[in-house]
């Protein structure tokens, strides 16, 4: 129990109590979480539906091992070394098939943007990597060296609504070669004023780590298969952190093989924020699967966990027929 307490110093859970509560959770419950981190949700979960089991997803190898090696011999925790776009492949490899709850935590712990040395912060001089898996994809200081202006524009304005991309995204090809958080940072801040410089960031890191870690299509890809393997009657509950993943998530409430538990998302309370300023934008969403699902349409059905819609089709135009 104490190795499992100390890995709370690398990441304070958000939403907790009321993350718990959705789930509805008891004893002999397969619940997964589809981001690990440092278990702050996951050995909370684990121990209300002990002797059931808690599956855990975790993309980045140096959290996994640093919580691997923590876990006690005897644990109903099983932990995988993958991203949860393969979730398919992870419950396959554990023998499991049908699970109660699943429970998506979307946001940064604090390791990746304090420790990982990845560039996760701009508040820190490294390399300004990016990708949660290093072995996977190619670094964000590779894609800004390599892409077209319109590319890197592109991708500023998709990704974090930032409204000077054009100007930031030509700023960034005249003073290539780009290594580091600082040189990208000092880009950025050309363009805005002292007051108005964390938040101009803050947008420009999140469209390239959405990019470099291709977020948004593979929580589209976790999302269906969450619910392939959900179990009818079972919840899905997702925690999002910023308007891109929350629009995703939102509109899942038009599929009629859900049913939203959370008619408007919870909110963390003046007390969490004071505490842990880092949840300010937390948002949790929950529903109940009603119906089987196919997931491959789903993947392939360009209005399910869509961020960009052009106009919201009526609910009863989505829905997925049973084979």
């Amino acid at each position: 129990m104490d190795r499992i307490l100390n890995l709370r110093k690398y990441h304070r859970p958000v939403l907790l109590r009321e993350v718990l509560e959705v789930l509805d959770l008891s004893p002999h419950l397969i619940v997964v979480d589809a981001t690990f981190g440092f278990g702050g949700h996951a050995f909370e979960i684990a121990r209300k539906v002990d002797p059931g089991v808690l599956i855990g997803f975790e993309k980045d190898p140096d959290t996994y091992r640093i919580v691997s090696e923590s876990l006690p011999p005897i644990t109903n925790v099983r932990l995988l070394n993958m991203g949860y776009e393969r979730m398919d492949e992870g419950l396959l490899k554990v023998g499991i098939f049908n699970v109660d709850r699943v429970l998506f935590d979307l946001g940064i712990s604090s390791f990746s943007l304090e420790g990982s040395g990845r560039g996760f912060s701009f508040r820190r001089d490294e390399i300004l990597d990016l990708r949660f898996n290093p072995n996977e994809g190619i670094p964000a200081y590779e894609f800004l060296n390599r892409a077209s202006e319109r590319e890197i524009a592109e991708i500023l304005r998709k990704y974090g609504e930032e409204r000077k991309s054009n100007l930031i995204a030509r700023a960034i090809v005249e003073n290539r070669p780009i290594k580091t958080t600082g040189d990208l940072a000092r880009i950025v801040d050309k363009f805005y004023s002292p007051k108005l410089r964390n938040k101009a960031k803050a947008r420009v890191w999140q469209a390239l780590r959405i990019h470099v870690n291709d977020e948004l299509n593979n929580l589209k890809r976790g999302l269906a298969l969450a619910l392939k393997y959900l179990k009818l009657g079972g919840i899905l509950a997702v925690v999002t952190f910023h308007s891109l993943e929350d629009r995703a998530v939102k509109s899942l409430k038009f599929f009629p093989f859900l049913k939203p538990i959370t008619k408007k998302p919870i909110l963390p309370n003046e007390d969490e924020v004071s505490k842990n300023p880092r949840s300010r934008s937390a948002k949790l969403r929950a529903y109940m699967k009603v119906e089987e699902v196919d997931a491959l349409r789903l993947i392939n059905d360009s209005r399910f966990a869509d961020p960009f819609p052009k106009a919201r089709v009526p609910r009863r135009r989505i829905k997925h027929r049973r084979r």
